[in-house]
């Protein structure tokens, strides 16, 4: 939340040029009066009002919801899918749940499309508003069942990797399911997790960790 001093002749004068320059109206702002200027005797001396105003944080994340919407609306035209989409602000970000008869295709190879399309509004966004709340799609559910899917296949994959003492490669992910990953398992006193590949085939490895042999 950027935060900036402004003056004026006085405080309203002071709040207008926050307004003008935040494109936002007085009640989108929160406002601390540093000074409240003086005129002065005969104007001899006359002092400027100064105040530090930033925009709200709730303002902030119903504009990047509204431009994430316009983005979305557009890409989802342009491509021809039949997908229709509600978002809400909840936890400090911003979730978008998809519906329509076009969403089984976002969910192939493991929702990698909907990821990319996720990606893809983020950075849209943030260059348009600058870097903010994360902005999240779903669909019907898909993000929690997939959480749990990975994470059961971390845990398989660190007892197998106890049991044959071998390391166990996971199939692609993106940073955020490889994120997943590594905190899964960052407990496991016996394994360890290492990221290997590079762009899309950029994958965790899980490591059975060396035994240590005590001397007699």
């Amino acid at each position: 939340m950027k935060v900036e001093e402004f003056e004026g002749k006085n405080v309203d004068q002071a709040i207008e040029e926050a307004c003008r320059h935040f494109n936002v109206s007085p009640e989108d702002l929160e406002i601390e009066i540093i000074t409240h200027g003086s005129t002065g005797l005969f104007r001899i001396g006359a002092k400027k009002a100064r105040i530090r105003a930033s925009v709200k944080p709730e303002v902030l994340l119903r504009d990047r919801k509204e431009e994430a919407e316009r983005v979305l609306r557009s890409f989802l035209e342009a491509a021809g899918l039949e997908i229709e989409f509600q978002g809400e602000i909840k936890d400090g970000k911003i979730q978008f749940e998809l519906k329509g008869p076009d969403r089984e295709y976002l969910l192939i190879r493991g929702g990698a499309p909907l990821n990319a399309l996720q990606y893809l509004i983020n950075k849209v966004v943030a260059r348009r508003q600058g870097v903010g709340a994360k902005i999240v799609f779903d669909i019907e559910g898909f993000r929690a069942a997939r959480e749990q899917k990975l994470r059961n296949m971390a845990k398989k994959a660190a007892q197998e990797a106890k049991k044959t003492r071998k390391p166990v490669e996971l199939p692609p992910m993106p940073s955020s399911e490889r994120r997943l990953v590594h905190l899964t398992l960052r407990n496991f006193s016996d394994i360890e997790t290492r990221s290997k590949g590079q762009g899309e085939n950029r994958r965790v490895v899980v490591y059975p960790r060396r035994r240590r042999h005590h001397r007699r």
